[in-house]
């Protein structure tokens, strides 16, 4: 099988996978929790570290005082890490149900949440203030379950009740017809009303004959059968370093993972955070070394691949100058994680001298930083810390204000600096002996003698050019939209200094169904194009759908990309 062929069929499979409906809405409505894990983990922060009654503040303040300081920040746990698995259910349903385009997404939600607390236990033992035995009590409704510790009866429920709903929903003979004065919101729930009852129903009669046939509740099974094996193999160090490979293996093909993995390894690495943090909050050893924020503090410094210390080599020892210019440009955002603009612009992509540090060097850094936490030479992450947050600053915050993991975080840096730097002269050398250097800098000499040459034959101004955006809308999109929205930003500011009336804005993938009705045009960032044909038919071919020029992303050239944005709807329209 030709290198080709096999590059085709994993192009293939990754598409098929990154747009199958679950998976997108796993993956859009984990994005939509994070600002409140990050509250969580900030007030986790606050609660536990700097209101705790034996540090500094402990001794200027009195605990009564402490305790009703802390009750603010008990009281956002309640209301975010707490129902964690109740945002869930409600966010997956919905995705899914707007993905297969129902007309009102709230309903098959609501029926999904529904459905998530008919599971629930009717009696719950637990163990009253100040007592030293557990009680059975009814009418309540256990946190356990609602925060992490019930994900993944989140995701089952949310996923078999929309899908059932939907299924249900389609049968004519089970909907309610109603007059056209009647409002549509009132129409569509009588049209549901059976849909809604017999999927209830489903669930009150799965969770009363599990319970007389096993002794047990749903829940109970799907943690010993699911969630547990899951969790175990995602925190198990060699089932981690399999999937963050992968990760990093389809990266360097191009291929963004969001769609692929994460779905996969998120949701369990996130219980384990999730169970790391209540550990932490009621004063015990958290029970996990790798938690989600674990791939992110020590694999993903600078980016997947940690390509600030290949930054860090480029600035030491680099040799090239549009190496060196490149350095410059993306080390901004590469600060935040962000290193699509390295990627498909050094480029990682596709070069087997820099794909072999960019693969191997994260998993180095895991298994240090594993065995580090083990031996207790660093603290385990107990604070959840979102992979936008820079190297340093976050592993301060993820173990709790231990300087230890900072001091850990810069040693992997320096590692990693030793590690890309003979990759990096190899793979200049190699430019230098084919001459590539020379030729680059020669067609970068060339490109003002060619401006003027244009506007000695009269071309058109800059202004002239730039006329088919007017009044019109760009839409740039990639996994989160954090890349595309630094590009969005140069192309927007470029137009406006021509004088050109454009809207250019960015969006994470996923919500390009609900956007691209806005849209003219809809440029693609290189990590998510893969992904092209299958957003084109899900939209209906509404508007043109095209790759953001790889060149002019990679040196966020908004001037170039907003240039070409104007012929390709030139072209579009012509046609």
């Amino acid at each position: 099988m030709s290198q080709k062929t096999l590059l085709t069929k994993i192009t293939d499979i990754s598409q098929k996978m990154a747009s199958e409906v679950h998976l997108r809405s796993l993956r859009d409505s984990f994005i939509i929790t994070v600002p409140f894990l990050v509250l969580a983990g900030l007030f986790i922060m606050v609660n536990f570290v700097f209101l705790d009654a034996k540090g500094v503040v402990g001794q200027w303040v009195s605990a009564d005082t402490l305790a009703a300081i802390r009750s603010v920040g008990d009281r956002i746990l309640t209301g975010t890490m707490n129902i964690l698995s109740l945002m869930l259910v409600v966010l997956i349903s919905w995705n899914i149900a707007n993905k297969r385009k129902f007309t009102a997404p709230m309903i098959p939600a609501m029926v999904s949440l529904a459905a998530f607390l008919v599971l629930m236990p009717g009696t719950i033992s637990i163990v009253p203030v100040n007592a030293s035995e557990a009680v059975q009590v009814s009418g309540v409704i256990s946190l356990g379950l609602t925060n992490a510790g019930g994900v993944f009866m989140a995701i089952i429920t949310a996923i078999i009740a929309t899908d059932l709903f939907l299924l249900i929903a389609k049968t004519r003979w089970l909907q309610i017809r109603m007059g056209d004065e009647v409002p549509p919101m009132v129409t569509q729930s009588f049209q549901s009303m059976f849909s809604i009852m017999l999927v209830v129903l489903a669930f009150a009669l799965v969770a009363a004959i599990v319970k007389v046939t096993t002794g047990k509740e749903v829940h109970e099974i799907i943690q010993a059968i699911i969630q547990a094996p899951l969790v175990h193999l995602t925190t198990n160090l060699p089932g981690f370093l399999v999937l963050t490979t992968l990760t990093n293996l389809l990266f360097s093909l191009g291929i963004h993972p969001s769609g692929i993995i994460n779905p996969i390894l998120e949701p369990p690495l996130l219980v384990a955070m999730q169970e790391n943090m209540s550990a932490f909050a009621r004063g015990e050893v958290p029970p996990h070394i790798i938690v989600l924020p674990f791939r992110d503090l020590y694999g993903h410094m600078g980016g997947t691949g940690s390509t600030l210390a290949l930054l860090i080599a480029i600035f030491m020892r680099s040799k090239i100058s549009s190496h060196q210019k490149l350095g410059k440009t993306v080390l901004a955002p590469g600060l935040f994680n962000i290193n699509e603009p390295v990627i498909f612009g050094f480029p990682v992509l596709y070069n087997p001298l820099i794909m072999i540090p960019f693969i191997i060097y994260p998993q180095i850094n895991f298994i240090i930083a594993y065995f580090a936490t083990q031996f207790d030479m660093v603290s385990r992450i107990v604070a959840y810390v979102p992979w936008s947050v820079p190297p340093l600053l976050s592993g301060w915050l993820g173990s709790g204000g231990d300087y230890r993991n900072v001091i850990l975080q810069l040693i992997l840096i320096a590692l990693g600096v030793m590690i890309y730097l003979p990759f990096l002269m190899a793979y200049e050398r190699t430019m230098l002996k084919s001459k590539v250097d020379a030729l680059v800098e020669e067609m970068a000499a060339e490109q003002p003698a060619a401006a003027e040459v244009a506007t000695a034959n009269n071309e058109q101004p800059a202004q002239n050019a730039l006329a088919a955006l007017n009044n019109k809308t760009i839409i740039l999109s990639c996994n989160e939209g954090m890349s595309t929205s630094i590009m969005a930003n140069k192309m927007r500011q470029y137009a406006q200094s021509q004088g050109c009336d454009v809207s250019v804005y960015a969006i994470n993938i996923g919500r390009i169904e609900e956007e691209y009705h806005k849209a003219d045009l809809i440029l693609l960032g290189p990590q998510v194009v893969y992904m092209r044909e299958s957003i084109i038919e899900n939209i209906n071919a509404a508007c043109p759908v095209l790759p953001i020029n790889t060149q002019y992303f990679s040196k966020l050239d908004g001037k170039s990309a907003i240039e070409e944005a104007a012929a390709q709807l030139a072209s579009a329209r012509a046609i």
